[in-house]
């Protein structure tokens, strides 16, 4: 007899659950040292199906039940999350090198040029080259006082928004327009332009806004398919297109950015000639070609250290 084509699915389907869940609750945890408290997830997907829109106020309720440290499940991947300020502090400073690598996610493979950043690179001598590159040339001290003419100006356009708006009697929504400010001051700080442009400003200021705003977007997105391999080409979200998508926007956007540099087709402003904005300083290191870790020929940076250098600092 010929057995129909959807109960042999259904079948094959029950089963495969059946023998995830029989795994997992039996034969997981054995020989692996104890858990922290955590509440019972649901097959497959683990604690997915629990976290709300907003996963933060959604993990701090679970922190009231179970503890500050608390364990979930999200698909087949274990999480510790830490809900209080002590217990983050043995993850990220008292026991920093066991987590500074972060697990494989497709933000780090599609969004940031296959793990090149310095948020999803592996820990390592280049990683830590990467982050001391940040830290020295845009984090500093004298980084700051190098930028601090970028930040003067940014502050000198928002009082004068202000300004023109009470003068001609306009209300002015302050938190926008100090978010404004301090997202021009870092995207010139970064790259020479406005985020949010102005009459009269930078060309390409409005694709550089609208690109920038959908990667903070798409990069907060909890995407299933990093949980559940199962379901990864189906990307039931469309979370990976997206990011293919606004990858191929962003690299453009930069590809172009970089040979204006290069070509002096930016033209310079006051303040900007020393080149002191992150860009500029991260193509100075590559034409000089030199090795990030003292090492071999491939440590030495490159356009795509620059491009995922300057992505890392707008999803942070």
């Amino acid at each position: 007899m010929e057995i129909p084509l959807p109960l042999l699915l259904s079948t094959f389907a029950i089963s495969v659950t059946i023998c995830y869940v029989i795994f997992f609750f039996f034969h997981a945890d054995k020989g692996r040292a104890p858990l922290p408290p955590g509440p019972r997830g649901w097959p497959v997907l683990g604690n997915l199906p629990q976290l709300s829109g907003k996963t933060h106020q959604t993990l701090h309720e679970m922190t009231k039940l179970y503890g500050p440290m608390l364990r979930l499940r999200f698909g087949s991947s274990l999480v510790v999350v830490a809900g209080s300020a002590d217990v983050a502090k043995q993850f990220l400073r008292t026991h920093d090198a066991r987590f500074s690598s972060r697990p494989p996610n497709s933000g780090g493979e599609h969004m940031a040029y296959n793990y090149q950043d310095v948020v999803f690179a592996p820990y390592g001598p280049r990683w830590r080259a990467m982050r001391k590159v940040c830290a020295v040339n845009l984090f500093s001290a004298r980084a700051l006082d190098d930028l601090r003419a970028f930040r003067e100006r940014e502050a000198t356009l928002m009082v004068r928004c202000l300004a023109d708006g009470a003068a001609a009697g306009v209300a002015v929504v302050l938190s926008k327009a100090a978010n404004v400010c301090t997202t021009n001051a870092l995207s010139r700080a970064t790259v020479g332009l406005r985020v949010f442009g102005t009459a009269g400003s930078e060309p390409g200021a409005v694709d550089f806004n609208e690109i920038v705003l959908k990667l903070i977007e798409v990069g907060g997105v909890l995407n299933v398919g990093d949980f559940v391999p199962a379901l990864r080409w189906l990307d039931p979200q469309g979370v990976v297109a997206k990011m293919k998508k606004l990858h191929r926007r962003f690299d453009d956007m930069m590809n172009r950015i970089i040979t204006e540099r290069r070509t002096g087709a930016i033209a310079a402003t006051a303040g900007e000639e020393d080149g002191k904005d992150l860009l500029g300083l991260l193509l100075a290191m590559v034409q000089e070609d030199k090795s990030l870790t003292g090492g071999s020929e491939e440590d030495r940076m490159t356009d795509t250290d620059v491009k995922a250098l300057i992505l890392v600092t707008w999803l942070l």
